[in-house]
This record gives C-alpha cells, structure tokens and sequence, in this order.
C-alpha cells in the first residue's frame, strides 16, 4: 500500500482509467453540500493567485481517495478500482471538464489545454469510446456522465437528454460558477482570471491517494472506511458485500446487476421513510425486516449490515447469486404490499387492508 499527497494533475494527468465498481452507490453529491463548498475552495485559491500571481500559494486539501491496481497486459492503458472517494473524484471530473469548456468560451486556449490532458485520455490509448474518460462511474450514472462529459463547449445543459441528472446538474453548477468568476473583473482580466483559475485547479488542490496493490483486501478496506462513519447505509454496504463476492466468483456482475438489484436503485426503494423516531431509505427497511424474517431474531437498524454478512456466510447455505435471487423476488412482494397498504383512495383489497394504516408509515 503507497500513500501520497497529489495534486489533479498528479492524479489525472498520465493515461488511465479510474472505475467506479457497480456494486458502489450512485452518485449522490449535492449543491449545498458538497458542490459549493468545493467551488468556494477553489475560487477562494484561485483568488489569492489572482492578487499575487508570483507568489507562493498554499495548497488547499479535498480528502483522501483509496484506488486499487487492476491487473493488465504491458503496453495497455492502466487500470485502477476506485475503493473509496467515487464521489470527489467524479466531482473533481466534472468540476475540470467544466472549467475546460468555460476556459475554451473565453478564448483562453492555452489554459484549457492544460486542463484538458486532466479530463480525457489521449486517443492513441483507447481502444472503445469510454476510455476517453479519466473516470468511469457505476452503471446508473454512465448515460448522464457519458452525455455531459461528451458535450462540446459551450453546453447546452438545458438540452441534454439527463439533464435532471445530479451529474449534468453538477457540471451545470460548476460551469455557471466558473463562467461568472471569470467575468467578475470585465474583459480585461479574463485572461489573468483564466491563468489564475485554471492554476489553481491543476496544481493548487490535494488528494491524499491510498494506493493498494492488486492482492490487497479491497473489502475489508472499505468497511472499515465506510461501515462505522454512518455515511453509507445498509443497502449501500450490502451492495457492495454482495456483488464483491460475486465478482470473486467470476459471475457475470454486470447481469445479476441488471437483474436483481438495479430496481433498488429508483425512486420507490432511495425515498426515506420513518421508522419510529428515524429515517431510513426505504430499501435499508426491507433488508432489515427480510433479515428478521430470515433469521426471527430481532435486528436492529445499525446492525443490519453486519448480520446480513453472518447470515450469508454462515446461515443461508445458499450461492450468493441464489441469495440475490432470492432478496430480488421478497422485494417484489414488499413492494406490492407498502402500495396496497399507501392507498389513499378507492377499493382496498385484503392485502391492502392487512398493512392499513401502520403500513403507510412503515413501522
């Protein structure tokens, strides 16, 4: 394992693709708590070089981010898992690619040449259409990512096909930002603005960069990052247990993905519901309650993750595909029962009127 302090350019800059696992959580970054505060970091520097252009600038540090080596053949385009920091380092993309393409509307060429080797890799390296990217992200946001990061300068954000997307919202968010930023002074500091801004993007902003080698314990790494900083929920980690241990078994991810667990993903399972004095998402709820089921012991919410591995490995004398399988057809029937039971209106049928009115709350 090699740690070391990095600035963009140092982590983008040579030929390589940085993928996002399926089995990771969506992009779910925001304007008020992330995105500003990341422009505002970088303005903030950009600023200090503005009023002394010559001078020496501190570096401004924006977390840490794991990567694992991926094995592959020499002379091929190197390869690296994303473990930990999908998040920043997609933000980081967006925030770059969107710079770039205000840069190249201000006409200040040299700097966005600059920043542009940071984006995409260079075309002798790619052998299909999304090598290009410095980032890959999981399966949900690659038409939203792939579309924006795609679009040629200036972009029409508003007549992009994802444009309700939090990625094309992000990279709107960065491009409005950065465009107003750049004009602040009138036309004749545009230029120096550009200079300025564009420094402080490539060079003046860190990552602290764990880097893992190929046989190190990526999972045990990302729970322990991840499992007690209550950042990432149940079915987060479940996710990410589920689809690493079918990875290590050679089944085809991408399909059980599509099969079984992209449905966990819309808008039904992602919205929070209350559980007594809580929130939770509600797909978190049902693995909690298919676990009690499972078991009939009593599990509580913050042990769920944990008791979903014990029962995995130990009790369900099942294959982890059959166990995905198996959470994919319970999750049919949850589902049908919190719809019978939210009814506000006309006929209730028996099922509906078993789960009426405790089930609309969920409880």
């Amino acid at each position: 394992m090699e740690t070391q302090v990095r600035t963009p350019q140092m982590v983008f800059m040579q030929p390589q693709r940085l993928i996002v696992p399926l089995f990771q959580r969506p992009y779910v970054w925001n304007q008020e708590t992330q995105w500003e505060p990341l422009w505002e970091d970088v303005k903030r520097v950009a600023e200090r070089v503005t009023a002394e252009p010559n001078g020496k600038h501190q570096p401004h540090f924006l977390g840490a981010v794991v990567l694992q080596q991926m094995p592959n053949q020499a002379g091929l385009m190197q390869q690296r898992t994303i473990i930990d920091g999908q998040q920043r380092l997609t933000t980081l993309q967006l925030l770059l690619d969107a710079l770039s393409a205000q840069l190249i509307e201000a006409k200040a060429l040299p700097c966005a040449a600059r920043i542009e080797p940071l984006v995409t890799n260079a075309e002798p390296f790619c052998s299909k259409a999304e090598d290009r990217f410095k980032v890959w992200p999981t399966n949900r946001d690659r038409p939203a990512f792939n579309e924006v990061m795609a679009a040629s300068a200036p972009v029409n954000h508003s007549s992009l096909k994802h444009r309700n997307e939090r990625m094309v919202q992000a990279h709107r968010y960065f491009s409005e930002q950065v465009g107003e930023w750049l004009n602040m002074g009138g036309t004749d500091l545009v230029q120096i603005r550009a200079a300025a801004i564009e420094r402080a993007a490539r060079e003046l902003v860190q990552l602290v960069v764990i880097d893992l080698a190929v046989d190190e314990n990526a999972q045990e790494i990302f729970e322990t990052l991840n499992a007690r900083g209550a950042q990432l929920t149940a079915a987060d980690l479940i996710k990410n247990f589920i689809f690493q241990r079918l990875l290590e078994a050679d089944a085809d991810v991408e399909r059980s993905y599509e099969q079984y667990w992209k449905e966990f993903e819309t808008e039904f399972w992602e919205v929070e519901v209350s559980v007594g004095r809580f929130r939770h998402p509600r797909s978190s709820v049902f693995l909690n309650h298919w676990l009690i089921a499972q078991t009939g012991e009593e599990v509580v919410a913050r042990e769920v993750f944990d008791r979903f591995k014990r029962f995995a490995d130990h009790d369900a004398g099942l294959s982890m595909q059959e166990l995905l399988k198996r959470l994919h057809a319970a999750a049919a029937v949850y589902r049908n029962f919190i719809e019978s039971a939210s009814k506000e209106s006309g006929l209730v049928d028996r099922l509906g009127l078993f789960g009426y009115p405790r089930g609309v709350r969920e409880c």
